[in-house]
């Protein structure tokens, strides 16, 4: 890869959602929304030493965009590492299955991706109908708010050779803790919290979910797990609309059991 071919791929990766940079820390962490991203963030400032200044913010995410990323030519660097290589890069991915759904509860809860979206449908949206949407408007960056847009961005896989899996977040980060020798992270403590949708979940049988019309009230109340959302139909929408982050980072098209 020439110099020309990798400033093209690090102009298309260096946006919003930026990566996790520290000129004193070993590693680069790409990451995408509605994939563990509070977990790693608050993992990240652990490491750095600024979780409980971000903790004290007003909320996480606020501190990253508001304080950690508005330092001097903050962006400039994290460019000039990519160009020359300075550090090692990884990047957060999630299983699309268990993401869209989470995408879909993100869209309920939040009126301005709502509006933006599916300004029609005043009396609340099925799990369909929202993968029908967002299948005529597509997923690539750029084209759909980043909580519902593709992981993937064309190109990475030449910069990008470490993927840590958010089905082995624990796990994956211990290891790169010890690689680094990193400090021990309470990562368990870290991962949890009260804003997690999934803590709400209960098993609801083989009921379906997928054509009934939620809205943000809905998410008040127990939830049904991620396989309720899914039929024949949502499962085959869901491989269509992030069949390159299916293929890309090499999760089964199979949904798997609870």
């Amino acid at each position: 890869m020439d110099n020309l071919e990798r400033e093209v791929i690090i102009n298309k990766l260096v946006s919003p959602p930026l990566p996790l940079y520290d000129p004193t820390f070993p590693i680069l962490l790409f990451w995408s929304p509605k994939a563990g991203c509070t977990s790693l963030v608050k993992w990240y400032f652990y490491q750095i030493g600024l979780l409980q200044t971000a903790t004290n913010y007003e909320s996480i995410h606020l501190y990253r965009m508001n304080e950690f990323e508005k330092q001097p030519n903050h962006k400039s660097k994290i460019t000039k590492s990519l160009m020359t290589n300075e550090k090692d890069i990884y990047k957060l991915v999630r299983d699309p299955y268990t993401r869209a759904v989470s995408s879909y509860f993100a869209t309920l809860i939040n009126p301005s991706i709502m509006n933006n979206l599916a300004p029609h449908l005043k009396d609340g949206m099925s799990f369909k109908q929202f993968l029908y949407v967002i299948r005529k408007r597509g997923v690539k960056k750029g084209t759909i708010n980043l909580h519902i847009a593709q992981q993937y961005t064309e190109g990475e896989e030449l910069l990008i050779k470490n993927y840590i899996r958010l089905e082995q977040f624990s796990d994956e980060l211990k290891k790169i803790e010890k690689q680094y020798s990193l400090l021990p992270s309470p990562i368990e403590k870290i991962v949890k919290s009260p804003h997690h949708v999934a803590q709400k979940m209960a098993e609801f049988g083989e009921e379906s979910f997928a054509d009934i019309k939620m809205t943000a009230s809905s998410l008040n109340d127990s939830l049904p797990t991620y396989h309720n959302f899914y039929s024949d139909e949502t499962i085959g929408l869901v491989r269509e609309i992030y069949k390159q982050d299916f293929e890309n980072y090499n999760y089964s098209l199979t949904l798997k059991p609870l």
